[in-house]
């Protein structure tokens, strides 16, 4: 397992400095999507290369992570990846079996009683169970489209449960944090001293946005607009001037942890739909000058440098 982890990552790579020389169209916008149900981010890239982003799957074809510190486990974020990118398959092409995996990942989203989906090992300085804003967006986004295809109310009552960690503060066990002047934000990683992950904040939001499109009441006890007042205020923290960054990790560090090519992609494509589908410029403004960046090959290979450099004095954790 071990070997092919090894081997999956050196893969992985290949593919992000190809991307850094060539571009790539990972996670492109789906512009279907303002006007249907389709989910955003286009992830059929993921269903093409399944080896690479849904291997190895457990006994009923889900797929798991494994992690060479802990070994083998759930991440609900790649189980709603995996959901979203086959109803998106399906919406598009009616292909049922498609129908039939999304429902199969959507029916694990309905295990939890409380639409909480905790993860069960360690992370950074998080010790289980630990939860995380975009997992329980994701999941929030997953049942909605769950309910559109049966009609079936439960998968809607499961999607405002998991609204409840928006609410809470990180010391209460949330997922809510704020930023230095107070700013409300969501992280992804509800660490002691949150590093702001911009995509992570995102898929959130996109989350909200879906209840939101169903009742605007649903989402009124989050605070959802103050979340974009947070976007609109404090977008340009995560631009490096001529790329996105990941987080905002160099407030305290000094050190820019640059998006990869795919991510820089993501924060395009996320930053676009929730500027279109709520009609906020501050979004749009941001999401067109990256979409800029990423045209250019000096950006990109500067992008690439800095990325290593800060896995070279930063190395993720496996």
């Amino acid at each position: 397992m071990r070997l092919q982890k090894y081997l999956l990552r050196l893969r992985k790579l290949a593919h992000d400095v190809n991307g850094y020389l060539m571009s790539n169209n990972d996670f492109a916008f789906v512009e279907e999507s303002l006007t249907s149900w389709l989910y955003p981010v286009d992830l059929e890239f993921t269903l093409l290369r399944e080896d690479l982003y849904y291997s190895p799957r457990d006994k009923n074809g889900l797929p798991v992570r494994y992690y060479l510190s802990v070994g083998q486990q759930y991440n609900p974020t790649r189980i709603a990846a995996y959901a979203l990118a086959h109803f998106n398959r399906f919406w598009k092409t009616h292909d049922e079996e498609s129908r039939n995996q999304f429902f199969k990942a959507a029916n694990w989203f309905m295990r939890s009683p409380d639409g909480l989906w905790k993860y069960e090992y360690p992370w950074l300085d998080l010790q289980p169970p630990w939860l995380s804003a975009m997992a329980q967006g994701e999941g929030i986004s997953v049942l909605v489209r769950a309910w559109v295809l049966s009609g079936e109310e439960n998968y809607l009552a499961q999607g405002r449960r998991a609204l409840e960690p928006f609410t809470r503060s990180l010391e209460d066990g949330g997922v809510r944090s704020v930023l230095d002047d107070g700013s409300p934000f969501l992280e992804e990683y509800p660490t002691h001293e949150p590093t702001h992950v911009l995509n992570g904040f995102l898929f959130a939001l996109i989350g909200l946005v879906d209840l939101w499109r169903i009742s605007a009441d649903e989402v009124t006890v989050v605070e959802m607009g103050a979340f974009f007042e947070t976007l609109a205020r404090h977008i340009e923290a995560w631009d490096a001037g001529f790329w996105s960054l990941y987080d905002l990790a160099y407030q305290k560090t000094g050190k820019y942890n640059l998006a990869t090519v795919s991510y820089h992609n993501l924060h395009v494509t996320q930053l676009t739909y929730l500027g279109r589908i709520m009609d906020y410029a501050p979004l749009l403004r941001m999401a067109d000058r990256w979409a800029n960046d990423r045209r250019h090959l000096l950006h990109r290979l500067r992008a690439f440098l800095g990325k290593v450099r800060y896995r070279v004095e930063e190395p993720a954790q496996k």
